[in-house]
């Protein structure tokens, strides 16, 4: 039987907890059954065209990034990794719009951190006014990629302006640009003859007949309208933006991100907005990036600050990541951000490789308190809405 959404629905507000425990234990179960069925050698020789693609696009960008002198060449590596697995349409796609959404999003965030720098309640609100924008933006709008890496990365040079004073925020803004550019540029060359071989060889994908496993998705018609969805966003970065401004920590600047990046799925033809993608999300990207911190734990003391035990572990983890990455939608974001947390870890700004894993653990911190804090609020909303909605009908 179709059960009614949580908007149009009549539902006590005390279900909406049982709801949001039931979708987790769902997208969890599902997440493991995923797992479980893409351990196969099939599924490995499928795959290893690809993920050694992504690991040499990695690569590539990190060295790119660093023979041209850059700091930040972190997010060189993030946007080579983060294009892997697509087509070469929509790789062209995504690198463009990640190129502009990381220029877009620096600059705003420059622009506006002058603002707030003094006032609790105007850091507060533009926060949540940031994100609303960002997304309706992405949700309504073509290039949702494009805004949401603006809102994003606005969001996230804005809290860094507020943990870190003395930081130069122009050289910062203008170190990400150059490392979008390089970073999608090194993921092309890569991608390019690799694609252009197999156009020759007039090659198949093997993967395509590939079995998937069986889930069960009993909520996905649980939905919430746009202005919900675009409530939920502005109340949890609020709520961390208030966290953050007390304690500024680098932690806090990725649970705003977090927040953004995990509401962002797409709605469909009606404005309507589906509960378990988002608590999916949630669940992916606390196991991906636990999975990450515990491995990043123990390989960095391993490496002893080596380049060149550093370079195979990153070729590993990536290779790995991108295994689960290229694999069912129930747990490709989980690989998504278990390679995120390795590429955090291991490559960082002017140090260039590092056994230092204070940077993986504040980011394990910050995804931590932006899962929690949208989880709350998300709940609250969700209650409010069946509250509202068991009135209007009686």
């Amino acid at each position: 039987m179709h059960e009614p959404s949580l908007v149009d629905g009549a539902r006590p507000a005390s279900a909406s907890a049982d709801t949001m425990f039931d979708t987790f234990l769902l997208a969890l179960r599902n997440t493991l059954a995923a797992f479980r069925a893409e351990l196969s050698s099939r599924t490995f020789l499928a795959r290893l065209r690809r993920c050694t693609e992504a690991v040499l696009a990695t690569l590539l960008a990190i060295y790119a990034s660093r023979s041209f002198g850059l700091p930040e060449i972190w997010w060189a590596a993030i946007c080579a990794f983060s294009l892997t697995g697509l087509t070469l349409g929509a790789a062209l796609d995504l690198g463009v719009q990640q190129i502009a959404g990381t220029f877009g999003g620096t600059v705003a965030g420059v622009l506006l951190s002058r603002f707030c720098a003094n006032d609790v309640a105007q850091f507060v609100l533009l926060m949540a006014c940031l994100s609303a924008a960002g997304l309706y933006l992405a949700t309504k709008r073509s290039a949702g990629y494009m805004w949401i890496l603006s809102t994003a990365l606005a969001l996230y040079v804005v809290a860094t302006t507020h943990a870190q004073p003395a930081a130069d925020l122009r050289s910062v803004a203008q170190a990400l640009w150059l490392n979008a550019l390089v970073g999608t540029t090194a993921y092309l060359g890569v991608t390019l003859p690799g694609a252009a071989v197999m156009s020759v060889l007039d090659a198949r994908d093997p993967e395509a007949s590939a079995v998937r496993p069986a889930v069960a998705h009993a909520f996905t018609d649980r939905t919430l309208g746009r202005v919900p969805h675009t409530m939920i966003g502005a109340i949890t970065l609020s709520v961390l933006a208030y966290l953050a401004w007390r304690y500024p920590t680098d932690g806090f600047a990725q649970a705003m991100t977090t927040a953004i990046v995990v509401l962002m799925v797409p709605v469909d033809a009606q404005g309507t907005w589906s509960l378990y993608r988002v608590v999916q999300r949630m669940c992916h990207r606390l196991l991906g990036c636990a999975l990450g911190c515990a491995v990043v734990f123990g390989v960095l003391p391993l490496t002893a600050g080596s380049v060149a035990y550093c370079l195979l572990a990153v070729s590993v983890f990536v290779w790995l990541s991108c295994y689960l990455r290229f694999g069912h939608s129930d747990i490709s974001y989980a690989g998504t951000q278990f390679g995120a947390v390795v590429i955090l870890a291991f490559v960082h700004d002017r140090l260039w490789l590092s056994d230092d894993v204070g940077l993986a653990y504040q980011r394990l911190m910050g995804i931590a308190a932006g899962n929690v804090a949208l989880a709350v609020v998300l709940l609250l909303v969700t209650a409010a809405c069946a509250v509202w909605a068991r009135k209007r009908a009686s």
